[in-house]
This record gives structure tokens, C-alpha cells and sequence, in this order.
């Protein structure tokens, strides 16, 4: 299954830390994530919070970027946060890729 890397972020006052509805929608994230995940059939395989900064690493299997968009979306995440969207290659599959490539100099 392809793999999808997320990063979100949010600004200071965005922050569940500051922000009193947002901190009551954080605490029921896992709660309100699960239905979805499942919908979506989409497996977090990473969630990590980066220090100290206001950001969220997300690293998913899903069966399409489409999929991950859509738990995104439909979970109101991007309410309050903005993405960074990534689809991933292996190191050994961008290898075989640039090896195909014709050198530029």
C-alpha cells in the first residue's frame, strides 16, 4: 500500500494549548480519527509532534493520496491547520528512477 507523509501546522493562537475549543476537539481526536481511518481504510503508521514547534508529523498507508485528503478534510482538520502533502518512494525505487534519468551536465 503507498505510503503519505503529512505535516500540519497552526499559528501560536490555533493551538489546543491556547485555543479552548480546539482543545476540547484534541482530546477527542483519536475518538473522532477512528471512524475515519476506517472509512477511508487509511493506517497511521507515525503521529508524532514535533518539539516545540506547532506542528504534526503524520505518516500514513493508505490506498490513495485521495483517501488521506479526504480523512483530512472530513475530520475539519483543515480548519486549523495547514499541510504540507507528501507521496513517498523508497530509497531504492528513486534510485532506479534517477538512474533512468539523463544527466542535466
Amino acid at each position: 500500500m503507498p505510503t503519505y507523509v503529512v505535516i500540519s501546522n497552526h499559528p501560536p493562537n490555533s493551538c489546543p494549548s491556547a485555543n479552548e475549543e480546539l482543545r476540547k476537539r484534541s482530546r477527542n481526536m483519536q475518538e473522532s480519527l477512528d471512524p475515519l481511518l476506517k472509512k477511508y481504510e487509511v493506517k497511521p503508521t507515525t503521529i508524532l509532534h514535533l518539539d516545540p514547534g506547532h506542528k504534526l508529523l503524520w505518516v500514513f498507508e493508505a490506498p490513495s493520496a485521495e483517501a488521506v485528503r479526504d480523512l483530512l478534510y472530513e475530520g475539519g482538520f483543515m480548519q486549523w491547520n495547514d499541510f504540507e502533502f507528501y507521496m513517498t518512494t523508497t530509497l531504492e525505487g528513486i534510485l532506479g528512477i534517477v538512474e533512468k534519468l539523463p544527466p542535466v551536465s
